[in-house]
């Protein structure tokens, strides 16, 4: 079978080419795509900034569709449905997936880095990783849903908190939906871009603060969520939580980053990375999906057809793009 696929050629180029499609495997499914959103880590790697991504290759790894095929009989229960898809492809042996903790895989691949992904009209993807959802664009976002919510998890949010979201993409939007319903009193949304922060007011931010030409006050915040990943928004993460609070770390736009480990110390600072997922907090991203969570009445993304995947990257990366999200429909 024949897919429109784009496949990313080279830095800061994206060709709209034919390919084939094999058919999936036992225990695989061939996917028809219906949404496929692009994802700041991948806008990294369209600019050369991501270790893990290398041209060529297709990327895509937040997208829902419909099963249409399945690589055996077990499977067919799938057929037809709309699903939502968790990229991680893992052993399934390991400690870290017995526990429903995929992510942590020494053997984890993921679908749109090691396979390729869903900016494709079909992509072929396991069947364990489909979980049915209903069929709105919002759906292509449980993934990014679930980054959110185990980062957020991971700042353990009480009630009359003080947060600060660095980053208005996405993730920083989801995570200040999330922090809302945990019983943040008030929450600080930082970027530079102001048609994102605009966004941002209708997912639960207090105050903006476009960090290009405003000061965020130092010190002042219970939990601080870095959406965005650079050496930048990282100190700027520490240099604005309280003493004893508690800093997330979920943006991966660059590699390293020197910290002053004495005034971690000294503050009491509790750190964490959030990567990707467990099971359990993509099932409650679809689950919350399904029931309404995302209904949002702001135009905050736009949807665009997936031949104009290099010139939405190349928008979505300009400090003036008017959407957090771009989302492809092939």
């Amino acid at each position: 079978m024949q897919t429109k696929t784009l496949v990313w050629t080279d830095i800061k180029k994206m060709e709209l080419k034919e390919k084939s499609i094999e058919n999936p495997e036992p225990g695989w499914v061939t996917v028809k795509v219906n949404y496929a959103g692009i994802c700041g880590s991948e806008l990294s790697a369209f600019v050369g900034q991501n270790e893990l991504r290398k041209p060529p290759s297709v990327m895509g790894h937040e997208f829902s569709g419909t099963v249409i095929k399945t690589g055996s009989d077990k499977d067919s229960y799938l057929l037809n449905r709309n699903v939502a898809v968790n990229p991680l492809v893992t052993c399934g042996k390991c400690r870290y997936c017995r526990t429903g903790n995929r992510q942590l895989c020494p053997e984890r691949k993921i679908i749109g880095i090691d396979y390729p992904g869903g900016f494709a009209e079909y992509v072929n993807v396991p069947a364990y990783s489909c979980y049915e959802i209903i069929d709105i664009p919002e759906a292509s976002l449980a993934e990014p849903l679930a980054t959110a919510l185990r980062a957020v998890n991971h700042a353990h949010p009480a009630v009359g908190d003080k947060a600060l979201v660095i980053g208005a993409g996405t993730i920083g939007l989801l995570s200040l939906k999330i922090l809302e319903i945990s019983g943040t009193i008030e929450r600080t949304v930082a970027d530079i871009n102001d048609y994102r922060l605009e966004h941002a007011m209708h997912w639960g931010a207090t105050k903006k603060v476009n960090n290009r030409n405003e000061v965020i006050e130092k010190g002042d915040f219970d939990i601080v969520v870095d959406a965005v990943g650079t050496a930048d928004t990282r100190k700027l993460a520490l240099d604005s939580v309280a003493r004893g609070g508690r800093v997330v770390y979920v943006g991966l736009h660059e590699p390293e980053t020197e910290f002053q480990v004495n005034y971690i110390i000294r503050n009491e600072i509790n750190i964490h990375g959030s990567f990707c997922y467990s099971d359990d907090d993509f099932r409650r991203a679809v689950d919350l999906i399904n029931n309404g969570f995302l209904n949002v009445k702001e135009k905050w993304y736009d949807i665009r057809p997936i031949d104009s995947g290099e010139d939405s990257f190349n928008e979505e990366l300009s400090p003036d793009s008017k959407y957090s999200k771009i989302i492809m429909k092939p």
